[in-house]
């Protein structure tokens, strides 16, 4: 059975635009499935939100008409039965495409690829269960070299599985297929992680814009990747940053505000002998040593740094003075930018690890050190 799907977009005035094309045929998508239920179609928009477009109705030899004048990524999200989620790449020239009783998509290069990162999903799924009912038969220490065997299999597949998705990166970058890469895990770490396959991502960027001008896909993808650089340029500015800002270094001009909102500040070279301690409210180290200290001796001549802030907290100035009032610890210097994961601290002194500490006479550095003993 044909049936019309016919896609509505809004416009920023509030009135709809028809998104299907006059001048060229609609493209087929067939739905082989032997599930019965329903879709809900998603459109991802240049801001990477999703808009839901329409309801489809599963209820076997389904044949949708579909067209676009520009190149899209839709979303097919179960709402009832039980359907597997499918992704398509539709666009002005694509023909028929067909989804298996398997949930997989096919009909092009783009939405081949699309099938095969799904069958690549599932079957990493398969094996870490696969290999969790193997290590459920092990019982005692003489069969550590059977795990370290389970864990090589686990890793060699993880390696190539991520070899897969940067070789689709490099040899073909302008495929809009490649976006879904960014979602790929195994456990809670990406298999192409920015940090690392900056250039390839920044490659494939140009060439999707390239490929695909205008396309609200292609538009949150480089939001994305602009997201992912700040992110990279923070994290050097933090590594640079640790690696200057250690003994015999003029401690940084600083400006940061205290609970109450008055601004200090740090100017360079003032400090004459100062213990300078980088801590947060939500740092049980942190807060462990402080307390002992407040406990123990004196904050005379300390300054305390807070890296406070959002996304971490809900109530970041409540819970930084808080923390300040149940440890102790009014008798030092309190100072943040309430900055979080962002704080100017971080970025400025190089923070890589909580707690840290800085020992400053006469301005300079004289001890970078993790704990307060080291001091």
């Amino acid at each position: 059975m044909r049936r019309s799907f016919k896609f509505f977009a809004p416009l920023i005035a509030g009135a709809l635009l028809l998104a299907c094309s006059s001048e060229k045929e609609p493209s087929l998508v067939a739905f082989d499935l032997e599930e019965t239920g329903s879709y809900g179609v998603q459109l991802r928009n240049a801001d990477g939100t999703f808009t839901t477009v329409d309801t489809l109705d599963i209820v076997g030899n389904d044949v949708f008409e579909i067209g676009f004048d520009t190149t899209r990524m839709v979303s097919f999200l179960p709402v009832s039965g039980e359907l597997p989620v499918v992704h398509a790449i539709i666009g002005p020239e694509t023909k028929t495409l067909r989804i298996s009783a398997d949930g997989y998509i096919s009909g092009d290069r783009e939405n081949d690829w699309l099938g095969a990162q799904r069958k690549m999903q599932l079957d990493l799924i398969s094996l870490i269960d696969s290999l969790d009912q193997v290590r459920l038969t092990y019982e005692d220490s003489s069969t550590f070299i059977g795990l370290d065997r389970l864990d090589s299999v686990f890793f060699n597949y993880a390696n190539n599985y991520r070899q897969r998705m940067l070789d689709s990166l490099e040899q073909a970058p302008e495929l809009l297929a490649n976006l879904m890469i960014i979602y790929h895990r195994i456990g809670q770490k990406p298999v192409v992680d920015y940090m690392v396959d900056r250039e390839l991502f920044l490659a494939a960027d140009s060439a999707l814009q390239l490929a695909h001008a205008g396309s609200d896909d292609v538009a949150a993808f480089s939001m994305w990747v602009d997201e992912f650089e700040e992110s990279y340029q923070f994290t050097k500015k933090v590594e640079d940053a640790a690696i200057k800002f250690t003994e015999g270094s003029p401690f940084p001009e600083l400006i940061l505000e205290d609970p109450q909102g008055n601004l200090t500040h740090i100017e360079k070279m003032s400090l004459e002998n100062e213990v300078v301690a980088i801590w947060a409210s939500w740092c049980t180290p942190c807060r462990s040593e402080l307390k002992r200290q407040s406990l123990e001796g004196t904050f005379h001549g300390w300054t305390l740094l807070s890296i406070d802030g959002l996304p971490q907290q809900r109530s970041p100035l409540g819970e930084w003075y808080e923390a300040i009032q149940q440890d102790g610890l009014s008798g030092a210097r309190h100072l943040s930018d309430l900055g979080g994961q962002r704080s100017k601290i971080i970025a400025t002194l190089g923070v890589d690890q909580l707690p840290l500490y800085f020992k400053v006479e006469n301005g300079i550095i004289t001890k970078r050190v993790s704990s307060i003993s080291e001091l």
